[in-house]
């Protein structure tokens, strides 16, 4: 019957393009070693879009992609895999970022056991507070192990970061102290809002800041 010969034809051609496109797929899974999503300002980065610097690493222009006002506006990305099996258990793939001729930034890593995380990325400027012109993010397959001495090191620096910001809480309080009790303070009920917006701003023009050791502490 001709109307059935019809819809058979149009059930194959629905098939085979259904094929086509889970073989479209599997390729282009097959091809992306990585991937990476700036949050709420990129879709998939696939590492087909990196450039290759050797066999274990791998950098990618933001500068020349988005420009200074553009990369600045990333503050959070994911970084995974697209599938397992792609490192052996005792290798990670660790994420940098770089910005103008500042050194190169450990923010995170993934592996098997973990493969994928969100890093905040907090982007280096220049003397004056604004941004360079330029900026790369690198991805690097390093030794495990290597990898879980940094990541020490980054929890450490978060804790010193959390640490400086009670200090400065603790330091604009004590400036409304004015008797002679070393026991108690007495604050404004509204410390926190008026710290807050101190702190904000300073750290708007000087977002290095609360990473500087004061000179007085001993």
């Amino acid at each position: 019957h001709p109307v059935r010969r019809a819809r058979a034809c149009e059930d194959v051609t629905r098939a085979h393009c259904a094929l086509d496109l889970r073989f479209a797929r599997s390729r282009a899974t097959m091809s992306m070693v990585f991937g990476v999503v700036f949050a709420k300002k990129s879709v998939v980065v696939s590492s087909d879009s990196f450039t290759r610097v050797d066999a274990t690493s791998w950098t990618l222009d933001l500068g020349a992609n988005l420009g200074s006002e553009g990369y600045i506006g990333c503050k959070d990305v994911c970084l995974f895999m697209p599938s397992t099996g792609l490192l052996d258990d005792n290798s990670a793939l660790c994420m940098y970022i770089q910005a103008g001729n500042s050194p190169w930034s450990y923010c995170g890593c993934v592996a098997n056991a973990k493969p994928s995380d969100v890093f905040a990325l907090r982007w280096p400027v220049d003397d004056n507070g604004a941004p360079f012109a330029t900026a790369a993010i690198g991805i690097s397959v390093e030794p495990l192990a290597a990898t879980l001495e940094k990541e020490s090191v980054l929890v450490q620096h978060k804790e010193t970061f959390a640490k400086r910001v009670a200090e400065d809480l603790f330091r604009f309080m004590q400036s409304f102290q004015t008797g002679g009790d070393a026991q108690h303070m007495v604050v404004p009920t509204n410390i926190l809002d008026r710290w807050f917006d101190k702190f904000i701003n300073k750290f708007r023009r000087d977002p290095g800041f609360i990473d500087r050791p004061r000179l007085d502490a001993a």
